[in-house]
């Protein structure tokens, strides 16, 4: 998954051409190689699915493309379409980025696809693009650079809003899940993998909308149902602690007093016959 802050980056502190923009329309049920070996792309290009469905393949890795996705093919790279049943229409644009420094261009060699939903304002952007590209001059060429940037903040930020609404989701589940299995053996790997994700990325997600680990959070979920346990309850420590998740009781107790700063049992005798509401 390409970091879309990076690629941000890359588009604003690069020097930028606009090459070409093509608006294309590719009838039904074909199969055919765009770009081969011999004749690969001279440019790297993002490609706006307009209408219908393709598989657009670059190097072997195909991408499912309909209306509300644009898949990014580097230059150099072999291209295979096949094209859906309806046919597709869609805008290529063709383009150069020079990095500061004479660097080059980091997204060049690369192929990604990033679901950016549906947009009219970006379908108007293209056709705009697309009008300048045919006018000679430097105002031109520079209304071009405009729109481009136009488009793509337009894209990267409907990505970027579909990205957290699907990882609030995630999250909202995982909380869910960690809420009614906190008393079983979780571990983190369990956690990201009930959600098909990479351990890194679901904590990373996991600490930006919670403002904690999960683990941490585990922790300190358990120890809130631990406390709550000894003022309402007369169970024993042992019990408690395997109610909560832990199976000895001696780490339990430690873990409390780390987090809580008192044992289990100073903790229920702290609060005698007048026990506070346990949030």
């Amino acid at each position: 998954m390409v970091d879309l802050n990076e690629l941000a980056g890359a588009l604003a502190k690069g020097v930028l051409t606009v090459e070409g923009i093509y608006r294309t329309a590719v009838p039904g049920k074909l199969t055919c190689k765009g770009h081969t070996k011999d004749q690969a792309t001279p440019h790297a290009g993002f490609l706006f699915a307009l209408k219908g469905t393709a598989t657009f393949t670059f190097n072997g890795i195909p991408y499912e493309l309909e209306p509300g996705k644009l898949v990014h093919g580097g230059k150099g790279m072999e291209l295979q379409l096949q094209i859906g049943e309806a046919g597709f229409e869609y805008f290529l644009i063709h383009y150069a980025l020079r990095q500061p420094n004479s660097e080059g261009n980091p997204y060049e060699s690369t192929h990604f696809m990033l679901e950016i939903g549906k947009n009219p304002a970006i379908a108007e952007l293209l056709q705009l693009l697309q009008e300048a590209s045919s006018i000679p001059g430097h105002f031109a060429a520079l209304r071009m650079k405009e729109l481009f940037y136009s488009i793509m903040r337009e894209a990267l930020t409907g990505c970027r809003n579909r990205m957290n609404q699907e990882s609030r989701t995630v999250i909202r589940h995982a909380l869910e899940y960690l809420h009614n299995h906190y008393m079983e053996p979780l571990t983190l790997p369990v956690l990201a993998g009930l959600h098909d994700m990479e351990v890194k990325p679901f904590a990373y997600l996991f600490n930006k909308y919670v403002g904690l680990f999960p683990i941490d959070y585990l922790i300190q979920h358990r120890m809130k149902r631990a406390k709550q346990q000894l003022v309402g309850s007369g169970s024993s420590v042992r019990d408690i602690a395997e109610s909560v998740g832990y199976g000895d009781a001696h780490y339990f107790s430690r873990l409390f007093k780390k987090h809580i700063g008192m044992t289990p049992s100073e903790f229920r005798a702290s609060v005698g016959n007048y026990p506070p509401a346990i949030e």
